[in-house]
Parts: C-alpha cells; sequence; structure tokens
C-alpha cells in the first residue's frame, strides 16, 4: 500500500463505509483536503482491502524484506565461505 498520512486513510475508511465507492471517496477527500491528498489508485486499494476484512488503517509488512537482518551472522558466513552469492 501507498504512503500515506494515518488521517488520510481514516478519511478513506469513513468514505468506505459511507457506501461510496473508491472513485467517489478519492474526489470527495480531494475536495475536502486538497487536490493531491488521495489519488483513485489509493482509495482502490485501501476499498479492497476493507471489503476483504481488513479494517486496519496500518500497513501491512512487506514479506520480501526482512524484519531484522544480523550483521555478525553474515560476517560469520562470508568469512567461512567467501564464495557466498547474495541469494545465498
Amino acid at each position: 500500500m501507498s504512503e500515506i498520512p494515518i488521517h488520510i486513510r481514516h478519511c478513506i475508511l469513513y468514505e468506505f463505509q459511507l457506501g461510496n465507492n473508491a472513485s467517489a471517496a478519492a474526489r470527495n477527500i480531494c475536495a475536502t483536503l486538497g487536490e493531491d491528498a488521495a489519488a483513485d489508485r489509493t482509495c482502490r486499494d485501501w476499498f479492497k482491502r476493507f471489503r476483504e476484512g481488513d479494517m486496519s488503517l496500518e500497513d501491512r509488512l512487506k514479506s520480501e524484506r526482512p524484519l531484522e537482518f544480523d550483521i555478525e551472522r553474515l560476517k560469520i558466513l562470508i568469512e567461512d565461505n567467501p564464495r557466498l552469492t547474495t541469494r545465498e
């Protein structure tokens, strides 16, 4: 999902709960908060999430990025086998 301020996400959820579609939500939010407040695509993405039952306004964790990285373990692995690739 896109990085948008939490108060805009609240507005999108409000529009969803009113029964508006994503395009109408984007128009209403932009009319109230400014032309670039919420893109139509952003509203569609959040509406899809709400329809799936996820009413959380927090970003989902990115599965392709590790949450933590152990630098010391990496150093040991490289010292043991300097031919390791980044994928390994």
